[in-house]
């Protein structure tokens, strides 16, 4: 996989050339300061909007319980489009490999875990925000991973906030060298003076694979089951790129990043994660106060 950053600005096409060059031979990342005026076509909004209620939600192919939890957030989504995004995270003991069983897990699984402190699954996060915040319970002391029961209640919370930042973004694919580019706009709407990353992930639809049920007291099954929101990939890496920029208020920012999407993650064999089908993948992009709280977030077909 290749991946560079540019901070947009006005680009010479012999630059635009050597960076080509240069993502063919491997990773390139190239920052250029730029002042507001150098954005064409703005995808961000520009008025004070309220945040995006973005789920973590911890789960795995052995979990009984995920499929229920499932249902819960994609009511939730249904309920709010636009509003609502979910990362299904594949991590912890129920997605361990085991023979004839898919392999949906990514590098960055343990460390989301290990922050989130789940304890049991399935869990979630609510913008990476501390389940004492919401006045909710957490399922360890100290957590920011809540009982799927709880994930309605915070988001409800996290859609009545306003964002300190705006987000817009655009996900297009090119069959040619199989490159993705994602542009992402960010808009202060208010002042933010500690550190703010940006984070872009790609999530992929439609993956079907056996999966444990419950199906009554004590009894559970295996079924082929469609597998939905799925994290692939973080683009930008475990924690996402500092923005080094201006963070004021009226302040804006573009990023390009380019990734070269492989044909599958971690195999297409029984034990493997699937196939990339393009039609399926979304691009998520947010913005969090370091690693946690998330301020804002974004989600986009690619296209």
């Amino acid at each position: 996989m290749f991946l560079y950053s540019i901070n947009m600005a006005k680009i010479k096409i012999s630059i635009i050339g050597i960076t080509g060059f240069m993502l063919l031979l491997g990773a390139c990342h190239k920052d250029k300061t730029q002042s507001n005026n150098d954005i064409v076509g703005f995808l961000a909004p520009t008025a004070i909007q309220k945040k995006v209620a973005i789920l973590e939600d911890f789960s795995g192919v052995g979990c009984v319980l995920s499929p229920y939890a499932h249902q819960i957030s994609k009511a939730i989504r249904d309920s709010n489009p636009g509003k609502f995004i979910v990362m299904e995270v594949h991590a912890g003991s129920y997605a361990n490999l085991t023979s004839g069983w898919p392999n949906f897990k990514t590098a960055f699984g343990s460390l989301l875990v290990t922050q989130a402190k789940v304890s049991t699954y399935p869990a979630g996060t609510m913008n990476r925000i501390q389940c004492a915040k919401f006045g909710l319970i957490p399922i360890s002391p100290g957590a920011y991973a809540l009982p799927r029961g709880a994930w309605g209640t915070a988001a409800n919370q996290v859609f009545r906030m306003d964002a300190p930042v705006n987000l817009g973004a655009e996900a297009t694919y090119d069959t040619n060298g199989r490159v993705l580019t994602v542009v992402v706009d960010l808009y202060y709407t208010s002042n933010q003076m500690g550190q703010n990353n940006l984070n872009v992930l790609l999530l992929q639809d439609h993956l079907f694979s056996k999966q444990c049920i419950l199906t009554g007291f004590e009894k559970s099954e295996i079924i082929i089951y469609e597998q939905n929101n799925v994290v692939r990939d973080f683009i930008t890496g475990q924690w996402g790129e500092v923005i080094t920029e201006n963070k004021t208020q009226g302040s804006k920012l573009r990023k390009i990043y380019k990734y070269r999407v492989p044909a599958d993650y971690n195999g297409i064999s029984a034990e493997g994660g699937g196939a990339v089908v393009i039609d399926n993948l979304k691009v998520v992009a947010f913005v969090a106060e370091g690693q946690t709280n998330i301020l804002n977030a974004v989600e986009v077909d690619v296209q």
